[in-house]
């Protein structure tokens, strides 16, 4: 089910209605939650219902055994870590390891002659995944208390707005909001339909347009001139931006319309004046649990720089795979891992606060750096990415690039953007309506 589909539309308001007619009756309406979520969820294919449900069941049971058998716990902690990571693997990286081995045997004269599954990636693998192992983690800690509510903790990893698409919650952040009561908050709920509706605007009227124009840019990309694959960089960055971070507004205004806080993804990340703080603002919740359950275990930033820079490589190697089983992903991850390696060795400090037209000079610096990166995460195979690059070098920079009228989507973006970045999406803090009665 899309977020901006129809039956979206319809489906929305009708769990909205029902979940406030079950206000004061918590378990009713975690019930309905958690009908809706698999609902939602198996409008996509509702094969793969038993897939999240084997997650979330087998998650539920190493929590309480991690606490009732603490002397174990590491035991059950590898036990579910290594269950939803075999999932994970076997469902989104299975046909991507499969396709390299065939490829090296081939590149040998040996011919793979074993039968291969063809699998199909469930949607939403890599989110309710990773905040199952959030959880795993978290209880092996001592961080959260493991809980018996089933059903809230089936919400808890099912949730429908951030099912598919993130944020990335966290045990301790998301989960007592299912074990507690909730009241109406007629405020509340209208910063959600507003937040709502800017998601919808960045998705369906900026990012699907967008995408339009990238299609004909980059066919024949090797034939293009350097200044049509510049504007295809500036494109696609803001589309996806305007894509993912529109998603993940729907999402928390969706939530907000139940009074169920998410986390805020994207903090305006291209008006960044480093590349570390984009990195702060960027996707925020995947790159805190990065941080949280990879880098920090692996020694963060309290060893020596040369292994910091490890580190933070392996962190961005994981991050371009979780995007999906393509080398360019993790090509694109590798990059921006190079980018950081100068805040490591020099040590610049992150700024503070916003940016400022003061610094609009670094954020143009940032968002270029950005673009860059993303021609790699948007390259279908290798050989497109050579093309881009063979047009970058040998390519006219002065020709008129394709895809100009774009800017007409592009700079609107950019200043309302501007104007809404002290606020967590610009249209939050727009004067609140009231109801008047007349007799």
């Amino acid at each position: 089910m899309q977020f901006d589909s129809i039956v979206y539309a319809m489906f929305l308001p009708l769990v909205f209605v029902l979940y406030w007619a079950l206000a004061k009756h918590r378990k009713c309406q975690n019930v309905l939650l958690l009908v809706a979520s698999y609902t939602f969820y198996g409008w996509w294919d509702w094969r793969f219902l038993g897939l999240i449900f084997a997650t979330t069941l087998t998650t539920w049971a190493s929590g309480l055994a991690i606490e009732r058998w603490g002397n174990r716990k590491r035991l059950w902690t590898a036990a579910s870590v290594v269950f939803n990571l075999g999932i994970l693997f076997t469902f989104k990286y299975f046909n991507f390891f499969v396709d390299g081995m065939r490829l090296l045997l081939a590149s040998v004269g040996m011919e793979a002659d074993w039968v291969t599954l063809n699998l199909v990636l469930p949607v939403g693998i890599s989110f309710y995944t990773f905040q199952a192992l959030s959880y795993t983690i978290d209880v092996k800690r001592g961080e959260v208390k493991a809980t018996r509510d089933l059903v809230a903790f089936m919400v808890y990893i099912a949730f429908f707005p951030q099912l598919v698409a993130g944020p990335i919650e966290r045990a301790k952040n998301l989960l007592p909001q299912f074990l507690r009561n909730k009241e109406w908050d007629y405020g509340v709920a209208v910063v959600g339909m507003r937040q709502i509706l800017w998601g919808l605007t960045k998705k369906v009227v900026v990012a699907d347009t967008l995408g339009g124009y990238l299609d004909t840019m980059l066919y024949n990309a090797g034939s293009q001139s350097a200044s049509t694959i510049v504007m295809a960089a500036i494109i696609f960055a803001t589309q996806i931006y305007a894509d993912f971070s529109g998603y993940s507004d729907i999402a928390i205004g969706s939530a907000r319309l139940l009074n169920i806080r998410l986390s805020a993804n994207f903090k305006y990340p291209y008006f960044s004046r480093s590349w570390s703080e984009y990195w702060t603002r960027w996707h925020v919740t995947l790159m805190t649990w990065l941080r949280t359950y990879v880098y920090i275990p692996l020694g963060g930033s309290r060893c020596s720089r040369w292994r910091t820079a490890l580190n933070v490589m392996i962190v961005f190697a994981i991050s371009g795979l979780w995007h999906g089983a393509n080398v360019t992903y993790v090509l694109w991850g590798i990059s921006c891992g190079v980018l950081m390696l100068p805040h490591i060795f020099i040590g610049k400090t992150k700024p503070s606060g916003v940016a400022t037209w003061r610094d609009l000079h670094k954020c143009l610096v940032i968002f270029a750096l950005a673009s860059v990166t993303f021609l790699i995460f948007r390259a279908n195979n290798l050989t497109q990415l050579s093309d881009m690059c063979h047009a970058l070098v040998h390519g006219s920079w002065l020709a008129v690039p394709m895809g100009i009228s774009a800017l007409e989507f592009i700079v609107p973006l950019a200043v309302v953007d501007w104007l809404g970045r002290r606020h967590e999406f610009p249209l939050e803090h727009l004067p609140m309506p009231t109801w008047s009665y007349q007799d």
